[in-house]
């Protein structure tokens, strides 16, 4: 029988935060190489980038799992739940990671939004 990493992960929070760190870093990969391609960042502005929504959407997705878990509810409220924990743990992921850039003078990159990105493909 081949190895299912997916049932595997969602056996445990730290496994959940896992496989939301593999999906958030896959969708940060392809947005920060379409960059790269484009020359728009350097590859260690990309790898950076990469790395901290990797981690971001782990944590997020841990926080999110741990929510609706602790809230419990039905499907309705538990979605809700997850939703919002998600959001905020992600928004607090990534002002913390602006603080600490700033406060230490770090060489991030500019976040560049899907807007500014369809702003300069419609123009």
């Amino acid at each position: 029988m081949a190895f299912q990493l997916a049932p595997f992960l969602a056996r445990s929070v730290p496994g959940i935060g896992v496989l939301g760190g593999i999906v958030g870093g896959a969708a940060a990969l392809a947005k920060n190489a379409r960059l790269l391609q484009e020359k728009r960042v350097t590859a260690t502005e990309a790898a950076v980038e990469t790395g901290k929504e990797t981690v971001g959407a782990g944590l997020a997705t841990a926080f999110s799992a741990v929510a609706a878990g602790a809230v419990g509810g039905g499907l309705v409220i538990s979605l809700g739940t997850a939703l919002v924990a998600g959001v905020a743990a992600k928004y607090a992921w990534d002002r913390g990671i602006e603080f600490v850039e700033k406060e230490f003078g770090a060489k991030g990159t500019e976040i560049v939004s899907d807007d500014d990105l369809l702003r300069e493909e419609i123009a």
